[in-house]
């Protein structure tokens, strides 16, 4: 049967809550417009703009449930058609698990999907339904008269990402991991195993914040870089040691050892590639999270559009060391950047611009000291300093222990100081409006 996976962006998933549990004398319904992406083992919808319908679009209907017009429907047809999106409908049921689709829900989808199917047959259509802590749902694949009910749904509430159905666990368990999120539990045990963070870039930030998602029981790590090892590794982080350099081995084959050492139960995928190279791009897809541990703006930039186009969040890294016009050191400073879809980006920080790209075009030196004599630093333990928090930042969004809240921390390797910058969404951000939730591209073969 073919997976399913509904990523929703956290504004969106906001609004629909809001939407669905509101009281009133009919069951709430709202509507959304969706992309997809194909991966390797799944499908991923995904959310681009949520449609909350007037209350003229709907007729009367006996007990709860809620019925809309024709007219509503080819309304919706009319918004999805020049976007080539596909419609998705969702309402709520109550209780806290285990929800399902009644019979009337089903025989409505089987009704409805197929018409939808007809007018945009290249993206997938469903309907879905919530309760307090689960969802179900059936969907009708793109070009096809299947319809699948293999789904989980995952969204961005209050700081933590949430992947519906949970591992199944008592009333008790789920209680106390809700109280006490990062204590060893077998939920959150099990939310870890379940977990798929990708790690881009190997050196010295990348290749110390794999070890510690090893440790912590990520299921899978998926490693990314196409790099040897040399010498100026083994200043950056205790994980490229001489051996390595010597041999010229592969970061992802360091890596792979490393982790097996540190925890053999997690499967690792290593890729020898750049992004946005094709098996890079495939990789990220499948990410829950993505770490961003490369050590140029424009592989940022790369990055951000690939977590924004698949709405994955990004967890970003990195050091820099300045210096002054005479050669002489001025700074050591670094920053992680928590960006989730549906919040501000990288540009909506002010951390990507035009400007600052311009800057980069030709490219800086691989070493950390850049002046007239470019050379090789001391930075391991300052790479450790962020790759640990890259990691805490991991746990953070899966467990839900930091809460709600846009931050990126910017750290000063002088002073060992480490320090919140509020920051807030930019208007009108083409990556935010354009990008988000984006999927493949669906091309149109032209009529001959």
């Amino acid at each position: 049967m073919n997976k399913l996976q509904l990523r929703i962006p956290a504004h969106l998933w906001t609004r629909m809550h809001d939407e669905l549990y509101r009281s009133g004398s009919r069951e709430p319904v709202v509507f959304g417009l969706v992309s997809h992406a194909s991966t390797a083992d799944r499908t991923l919808i995904l959310l681009r703009e949520l449609i909350v319908p007037p209350p003229t679009a709907f007729l009367p209907s006996r007990g709860h449930g809620a019925r809309w017009s024709g007219a509503w429907s080819i309304e919706l047809l009319n918004r999805a058609l020049p976007q080539r999106l596909g419609i998705f409908i969702f309402h709520a049921h109550g209780g806290e698990r285990d929800v399902h689709l009644s019979d009337d829900d089903l025989n409505s989808a089987r009704e409805l999907l197929p018409r939808f199917q007809i007018a945009i047959p290249d993206r997938p259509h469903g309907s879905v339904v919530f309760a307090k802590a689960s969802a179900a749902g059936l969907v009708m694949l793109p070009n096809s008269d299947e319809f699948s009910s293999a789904l989980t749904v995952r969204y961005i509430q209050h700081g933590r990402l949430t992947t519906w159905p949970l591992p199944s666990v008592s009333d008790q368990e789920y209680a106390e991991f809700l109280l006490r999120p990062i204590a060893d539990s077998r939920l959150m045990r099990q939310i870890l195993k379940g977990s798929v963070v990708a790690v881009t870039g190997l050196s010295g930030g990348g290749s110390q914040a794999a070890m510690h998602l090893a440790a912590m029981g990520v299921g899978e790590i998926i490693a990314i870089d196409p790099q040897r090892a040399d010498r100026s590794n083994m200043l950056a982080t205790p994980h490229l040691g001489w051996i390595e350099a010597k041999l010229g081995i592969h970061k992802v084959s360091a890596a792979r050892w490393r982790v097996w050492l540190t925890n053999r139960r997690t499967k690792f995928t290593g890729v020898r590639a750049s992004v946005p190279e094709p098996a890079a791009l495939e990789a990220l897809k499948r990410a829950d999270i993505i770490v961003g541990c490369v050590n140029n703006l424009h592989a940022r930039a790369d990055l951000n559009e690939i977590a924004w186009r698949y709405c994955i969040p990004l967890v970003d890294i990195g050091l820099r060391i300045t210096t002054n016009l005479s050669d002489r050191l001025t700074g050591v400073s670094g920053q992680r950047s928590t960006v989730l879809p549906g919040r501000p980006c990288l540009w909506c920080m002010d951390f990507l611009t035009d400007e600052k790209l311009r800057g980069e075009t030709g490219g800086r030196g691989r070493s950390y000291l850049q002046g007239p004599n470019d050379r090789d630093a001391f930075v391991s333990c300052f790479n450790g300093v962020l790759a640990g928090e890259a990691a805490a930042e991991v746990l953070r969004l899966l467990s839900g222990l930091g809460g709600d809240r846009d931050m990126r921390l910017q750290y000063e390797g002088q002073e060992g100081f480490l320090g919140p910058m509020v920051v807030k969404p930019r208007k009108h951000c083409p990556l935010c409006k354009d990008t988000l939730a984006a999927g493949d591209p669906v091309w149109t073969p032209l009529a001959g």
